[in-house]
């Protein structure tokens, strides 16, 4: 595990919301937020989205409205934004 200075401890009970963090030597940016914050933030996803998402899924079957694997597959990465299977 991590352990944060001073500076970060403060900057991240300042900003319950989270405070974005730029890693150095990268491009990236990161979240330094309170890790029960983010424990609920999963718990209230999974109880509704993941419900909502298998009720729809289900609903889309017995009306006919599938995809194969690959397309599925295809439609997934699109969305997240990840190369397709023939750019990996």
């Amino acid at each position: 595990m991590i352990r944060l200075t001073r500076e970060q401890i403060e900057e991240a009970v300042r900003h319950p919301d989270g405070v974005e963090c730029e890693g150095e030597g990268t491009e990236k940016t990161f979240i330094l937020i309170d890790a029960e914050v983010v424990r609920r933030m999963r718990q209230n996803l999974y109880d509704k989205d993941v419900h909502t998402s298998l009720s729809d899924g289900i609903n889309d079957m017995q009306a006919g409205r599938i995809l194969s694997a690959t397309e599925a597959d295809e439609l997934v990465r699109a969305k997240s934004g990840l190369p397709g299977l023939s750019e990996a």
